[in-house]
């Protein structure tokens, strides 16, 4: 719920992302709240990487996929 949001600390996750998303892709912290954006080269030096997307994502809307986020 709004007070107890859901964590994940390693694995296989479901994650909202906004835009397009490539297979593989890195993914950092989106403009909306709450959400995760593919990562462009100049995004990566300056902010977390959340995980890497397993799967395609062909429309700038929010959508859930399935990401794996690793232990650092």
């Amino acid at each position: 719920d709004e007070s107890h949001p859901y964590v994940a600390l390693a694995g296989r996750v479901p994650c909202k992302v906004e835009g397009n998303v490539s297979k593989g892709q890195r993914l950092v912290p989106g403009d909306t709240p709450g959400t995760a954006k593919g990562a462009d080269p100049e995004d990566l030096g300056m902010t977390n990487v959340v995980g890497r997307s397993l799967e395609d994502k062909d429309n700038a809307g929010i959508s859930i996929i399935e990401i794996v986020v690793s232990k650092a």
